[in-house]
């Protein structure tokens, strides 16, 4: 089943429209990615192509017109969809008998049942988008929220002043609901306020799918984080001014289970720096985690509580902490610092697991290696990766860098089992598929 898109209603005016047809973000993601690989550029969650009211503000009312998801959030087994990214090209042609082409790894999403494998939806962006850049879901794994965004190159002659302006283009969401018949409901969402690639957004659906963190800012200008309850508008936000991190989402593991304690990293995030600025740059030695208590009066940032996660001796600061449902631990990965340390071209890592209360390291688990290699149907780089954890995060469902490719599977106790079982009893064929497509585009959700 294909589901068409919608077409988003554009309010922003010519003159946003004019951004829109110009911008380009692949060619500036790309240079500071070669320059920096470990800085997080664009992230990305997304607004609405429109301005909604005055001062970006929107009235308490509905954001999208589909239906919410009633399904109870459990963690006793995996939720019953998921959600992958497959790359695909955004322009191919042949001039003067030359062939070009440039491709997204997002260029559209698969949506399949847990149980089964069986394809349940394969969306496309809204017209004038082509790049999905963030997904999230809710703890039941029927309903979800998709960011995408903009690339407009066409040909092949890139663009430093394209580039700037595809930065500054506002992004748009959709709504997933998948009815409990398993029949799937799309719906455009407008947030509250305009969120462009520059602030490097996040998000992250809460456990019971009412309610969307959005996370953005800093570089010099105010950190901000909103959390918008779907069905009204109603809108929270907390801001930090003047920081130089940006506040930080994970893809999956930002909320408690009972939605009330939202976990974030203060990311470091280089924008407009000079190739020297980036050069100078050194990785910071630890992670900074906040936790954030919804639930709790107040709009400041600096409520939240701040945990300093040290790594196992040697090797590199946990990446992309997740927090349990259950709100006791933090589970990160951590791995050689970087590729001058690579031994026989060996990469080696695994996952670390802290306390919430003290920050300290607790322990670590599913130790992996990858060797580097140049043989067909190789190569890429290790992306290790918690997509789902139950309760007390005793089992896992991970991405586990193996025999130079990265393999989706299940870790309990403390062993990563890659055949299906109980938490994914897919079909092989819907399985192979989503493994070709992670070991391309890692972006998947629960």
């Amino acid at each position: 089943m294909k589901i068409a898109p919608p077409r988003l209603p554009v309010d922003a005016g010519a003159e946003a429209e004019a951004l829109i047809k110009e911008a380009r973000r692949r060619q500036h993601r790309r240079y500071l990615l070669t320059a920096l690989a470990i800085v997080v550029l664009a992230g990305a969650a997304g607004a609405a192509v429109s301005q909604i009211g005055s001062g970006g503000r929107s009235p308490a009312h509905a954001l999208f017109s589909g239906p919410l998801a009633s399904t109870p959030a459990r963690y006793s087994s995996a939720p019953a969809y998921y959600a992958y990214t497959v790359q695909g090209d955004i322009y191919n042609y042949v001039s003067h008998g030359t062939q070009y082409g440039e491709s997204v790894t997002g260029r559209y999403l698969k949506v399949r049942a847990t149980a089964t494998g069986k394809l349940l939806a394969t969306i496309s962006p809204p017209q004038a988008y082509n790049d999905f850049s963030l997904l999230t879901a809710d703890a039941s794994g029927r309903m979800f929220v998709f960011g995408a965004m903009r690339y407009w190159e066409r040909n092949a002659s890139p663009s430093r002043k394209l580039a700037e302006r595809d930065q500054s283009t506002p992004m748009t969401f959709l709504v997933l609901s998948i009815t409990p018949g398993g029949h799937a409901e799309l719906s455009p969402l407008r947030l509250p306020e305009a969120v462009t690639p520059r602030q490097a957004p996040s998000i992250a659906l809460s456990p019971d799918g009412t309610r969307l963190a959005v996370a953005f800012g800093g570089g010099a200008q105010a950190a901000t984080v909103q959390v918008i309850t779907l069905a009204t508008g109603q809108m929270r936000q907390w801001v930090w001014p003047h920081t130089s991190w940006t506040p930080a989402l994970s893809r999956e593991g930002a909320w408690t289970a009972d939605g009330r304690t939202l976990a974030f990293t203060q990311q470091a995030v280089l924008r407009g720096q000079s190739v020297q600025a980036i050069r100078r740059y050194r990785r910071p030695t630890t992670t900074q985690v906040r936790l954030l208590n919804t639930a709790l009066p107040g709009t400041s940032l600096a409520s939240s509580r701040l945990l300093i996660l040290r790594p196992p001796a040697g090797e590199s600061p946990p990446w992309q902490p997740v927090i349990t449902p259950d709100g006791t631990k933090l589970i990160g990965t951590v791995g050689m610092r970087s590729f001058a340390q690579l031994q026989n071209g060996r990469w080696t890592g695994e996952l670390a697991v802290y306390s919430t209360r003290t920050g300290a390291l607790l322990h670590t688990l599913a130790p992996w290696t990858w060797q580097w290699t140049s043989a067909p149907g190789r190569g890429g780089s290790p992306d290790p990766t918690v997509a789902w954890s139950n309760r007390a995060g005793s089992h896992l469902i991970i991405l586990q860098p193996r025999d130079d490719l990265n393999i989706l599977g299940v870790l309990s106790a403390n062993t990563f089992t890659q055949t299906a079982g109980k938490l994914l009893p897919q079909q092989p064929a819907a399985y192979e598929d989503l493994q070709y497509a992670l070991r391309i585009a890692p972006q998947m959700t629960w």
